[in-house]
C-alpha cells in the first residue's frame, strides 16, 4: 500500500512507520494512507487540500506532523468534525499530538491517537545537574494569551524573584484575546493578582532571563535544546511547562514537555486539562504526583486551572522547600524517565512495536482484520 506525503516540516522528515507497517502486516481491506504538516497558513496542508482528495477506500489514515489549528490558534474541532461529516463514506484514522480528541467529538467516523512518527536526527541530552538552586523556570519563547497571563500571575506572588522567567518582550501578542473560542473570564476573586502581577509585567519590574530565541527557520528543537536550553536548566529543579496551547478543553504535545523530561525536572503542566494524565499514559512515565500536587489537572476553567498549578505547588516554588535535597532523593526517577522516551524516540526497534500496536489497534476499532504477512512471521 503506498503511502503518501503530502507535506512535511523542511528538514524534519516523517520516519518509515506506515511503511513498515504494510510491509509486516495483512489487511482485510485496502486502506489509504496520507502524511502532512497541517498548516492554515500556506506553508504545509490544510482542510483545504485535504478536500481535493478523491478518496477511494473506506478507511483513510492521516498522519498529521504538529498540529490541527485553525488561523486563530485553536483546535480546528469544528473544521474537523464538518470534514467527517461531508465524508460519511469513509472511516478516518487520525494520528496527532492533539491528546484524548475522543474527548470532544464522538463521531462514528473518526478514530484519533498519537504515535511517533517524527524523524529525530540528533538525540536531546539528559541534563546533568551541578548545583540546583530553590528557583524554578518558566519558558517562553513567543508572546501567546496564557503565557502572559501565567507569567503575570506568576509576577503577583511575594516569591516572583525565586523565578527565572524569559519572555520576548518586543514581540506583539500572537493572537488576541478574544479570537480563543475557549477561553473564560477571569474569576472575579482571581483579578485582582492577575491585575497586579500584569503591571508589574507591563512596567518590566521583574529580572528577565535573556536566552537567545527558538528561531523555526534554523533551529531544530535537539539543537535549540542541546546548545541553548541545557545550560539553563544545569541549576534548575522545578519547571512550569506553558504549553504551546492552553485554551482547549482538551490538551496538546509539544517537544516542551518532552524537553523538561530531560531536563529532569519536576513538572508543573500549564496547559488544558489532563496535561498530567495524558503524558503519564503515552509515555508510561512518572510525573511525581506525591511531590508535585497535579489536582489542578481536572478543572475545566481555564484561568481557575492556571492559578490552582501555581497556588497548590506553592512550597515547591516560594524558595521553602530544599529543592536540591529533594531532586536528589528522587534522581532515578529523573534517569528512569528519561531512558523511558529515549528509547522511544530513538530506538527504532521500541518506536516500532510503540507505533504499529496503536495503528492496529486504530484498524481493529474498524473491524479491519490484521495479520502477520507469512514473510514476516519468517524473519
Amino acid at each position: 500500500m503506498e503511502v503518501k506525503i503530502l507535506s512535511s516540516f523542511p528538514g524534519c522528515p516523517f520516519n518509515d512507520t506506515f511503511e513498515s507497517f504494510f510491509d509486516t502486516y495483512k489487511l482485510g481491506e485496502d486502506v489509504e494512507c496520507y502524511q502532512l504538516l497541517f498548516c492554515p497558513y500556506g506553508t504545509g496542508s490544510s482542510f483545504k487540500d485535504l478536500y481535493e482528495i478523491n478518496f477511494q477506500s473506506r478507511i483513510v489514515i492521516l498522519n498529521i506532523m504538529d498540529l490541527m489549528i485553525d488561523a486563530h490558534d485553536n483546535t480546528a474541532i469544528d473544521e474537523l468534525k464538518k470534514f467527517c461529516e461531508d465524508h460519511p463514506e469513509q472511516q478516518f484514522i487520525i494520528f496527532n499530538f492533539h491528546l484524548n480528541l475522543k474527548k470532544e467529538l464522538s463521531l462514528s467516523n473518526l478514530y484519533t491517537d498519537t504515535i511517533l512518527t517524527t524523524n529525530l536526527t540528533e538525540n536531546l541530552i539528559p541534563c546533568e545537574k551541578k548545583d540546583i538552586s530553590n528557583q524554578w523556570l518558566v519558558l517562553n519563547a513567543d508572546t501567546k494569551v496564557h503565557k502572559l497571563m501565567s507569567v503575570s500571575y506568576l509576577l503577583s506572588k511575594d516569591y516572583y524573584e525565586n523565578g527565572k522567567i524569559t519572555f520576548s518582550m518586543e514581540i506583539p501578542t500572537l493572537v488576541p484575546y478574544n479570537k480563543y473560542k475557549n477561553i473564560t473570564k477571569i474569576p472575579d476573586h482571581l483579578k485582582e493578582g492577575f491585575s497586579r502581577g500584569y503591571q508589574k509585567f507591563k512596567s518590566r519590574d521583574f529580572d528577565l532571563l535573556k536566552i537567545r530565541n527558538f528561531d523555526s527557520k534554523n533551529d531544530r528543537v535537539a539543537k535549540n535544546y542541546n546548545t541553548n536550553l541545557l545550560p539553563v536548566y544545569e541549576n534548575i529543579g522545578v519547571e512550569i511547562i506553558n504549553g504551546t496551547m492552553f485554551f482547549e478543553k482538551t490538551p496538546v504535545l509539544s517537544e516542551k514537555e518532552v524537553q523538561s523530561v530531560f531536563a529532569k525536572n519536576f513538572p508543573i503542566y500549564i496547559n488544558a486539562p489532563g496535561m498530567a494524565k495524558e503524558m503519564k499514559k503515552l509515555f508510561d512515565i512518572d510525573i511525581f504526583d506525591d511531590i508535585v500536587d497535579h489536582s489542578y489537572d481536572d478543572i475545566e476553567d481555564h484561568f481557575e486551572r492556571m492559578a490552582a498549578a501555581i497556588d497548590r505547588n506553592e512550597e515547591l516554588l516560594n524558595g521553602s522547600t530544599n529543592i536540591k535535597e529533594l531532586w536528589y532523593d528522587n534522581q532515578k526517577r529523573f534517569d528512569d524517565n528519561c531512558e523511558k522516551i529515549n528509547s522511544l524516540c530513538f530506538d527504532k526497534e521500541k518506536q516500532r512495536i510503540f507505533n504499529h500496536e496503536k495503528i492496529k489497534q486504530s484498524l481493529m476499532s474498524f473491524d479491519i482484520s490484521v495479520s502477520k504477512k507469512l514473510s514476516s512471521l519468517n524473519k
